[in-house]
């Protein structure tokens, strides 16, 4: 019996990638993880294709951009077109994974159904519904009937659409956009934590400066995500923000992210190991949680010849793991909004496009953006935090 397990490549190939690249030791190490789980799948399931591309989704946030092909093809073995089909499974038929997985479409039929729209995909399930089964074939036969005599429709900027609908377009595209880049800087703060929790002297000077810039920013991001405008009712030529209800886990999250943007707000090294183990890291993992692993691909990972994870990393994985909430997401909440409203909002927080990668503070701070609020904001927050010094 052949054995069709990837074959790891020797380790040089990997840490020449990732020097050549400038990846850090934090961020290499959550790549590794990833890295064992692409290796060791085999025959996957359906599920397990949505967890992969899932997995590949939150390399591509982790590496610099346009490189996660590289990464996925001499890391793991995977080609070029295999990773696009499994990243675009998990952006763009993630709404649909249960009824996929109920329905039992293979690995295949969901690859080919990743690049259908929302009405094919509909039309495709319909099909499976009737007919007990989907095949390839009748994908294809779905998406180019549609695409006959259909006319390309000129794009249009939705800030040149009046109406109703132009707003609704520019309120949509404000919600996607704004939830990729709050989550990416909640994961960067959080990686900067996991990176420093496993020594045993933790720098509290250092960590403030890797991570305040980024809270005050999140901290905006939220507050213009979440927060609504309201005259005062006692002055009422005076324009304000409504505030997050109080007591709320979005609240403590707002209150949190302004704690971290100025070193007097952090605890004294005494109490600073506790504070980011025991409330900084369940709450950002509150806010961002990390894709989950199957036990399938969980079994076939430990089979696989792979350098042991330090055991300091694994105690911290562990520690943080945040139990079951019963408040809902921001996902959640921010579509529920929306939808009342008829606006689509809906997003996938596992990873930005190629094209819309969200970049870390630093990078936006060394390349400004010449369009977009975003670069007046990163230079207010620079003023503030050498004001601050």
């Amino acid at each position: 019996m052949t054995n069709t397990t990837k074959t790891p490549p020797p380790a040089p190939t990997a840490d020449q990638f990732y020097k050549a690249h400038g990846v850090p030791e934090d961020i290499k190490s959550r790549l590794e993880s990833t890295a064992v789980l692409l290796i060791s799948a085999t025959r996957r399931s359906t599920e397990e294709t949505f967890e992969l591309g899932e997995h590949l989704e939150q390399a591509a946030t982790l590496l610099p951009d346009g490189t996660v092909e590289q990464w996925a093809a001499e890391r793991c073995g995977y080609t070029a077109r295999h990773i696009r089909t499994l990243r675009a499974t998990a952006r763009n038929l993630v709404a649909y994974k249960e009824v996929l997985v109920e329905l039992a479409v293979g690995p295949t039929v969901v690859g080919k159904l990743s690049s259908a729209n929302p009405e094919q995909i509909e039309q495709a399930i319909g099909v499976a519904r009737d007919t007990g089964r989907l095949r390839v074939q009748d994908v294809t036969a779905i998406i180019s009937g549609s695409n006959e005599g259909a006319e390309q429709e000129e794009e249009v900027d939705p800030f040149d659409v009046g109406g109703p609908d132009g707003l609704k377009a520019i309120v949509a595209l404000k919600v996607r956009e704004g939830m990729k880049s709050f989550i990416a800087h909640v994961n960067e703060i959080r990686a900067h934590i996991e990176e420093a929790l496993p020594k045993q002297n933790i720098v509290k000077k250092a960590l403030v400066g890797k991570t305040a810039l980024t809270a005050r920013l999140a901290r905006e991001e939220l507050k213009s995500l979440a927060q609504f405008v309201t005259p005062n009712p006692t002055a009422a030529s005076v324009i304000h923000a409504t505030s997050i209800p109080s007591r709320t886990k979005w609240a403590a999250v707002g209150d949190l992210l302004y704690n971290m943007g100025g070193e007097d707000t952090w605890p004294d090294k005494a109490g600073l190991r506790a504070w980011l183990e025991n409330e900084v890291l369940p709450l950002l993992n509150w806010v961002a949680p990390k894709p989950p692993e199957s036990r399938a691909l969980k079994a076939k990972a430990a089979s696989v010849d792979v350098l042991p994870a330090k055991k300091a990393t694994a105690k911290l994985a562990k520690a943080s793991k945040l139990k079951a909430e019963t408040f809902p997401t921001l996902k959640e909440g921010l579509e529920s909004m929306f939808a009342g409203v008829g606006i689509d909002a809906r997003v996938n927080l596992a990873a930005p496009e190629k094209k819309n990668t969200i970049p870390t503070l630093t990078e936006a701070l060394a390349k400004p953006q010449s369009r977009g609020p975003r670069p007046a904001v990163l230079g207010e927050a620079k003023l503030d935090s050498a004001s601050a010094a």
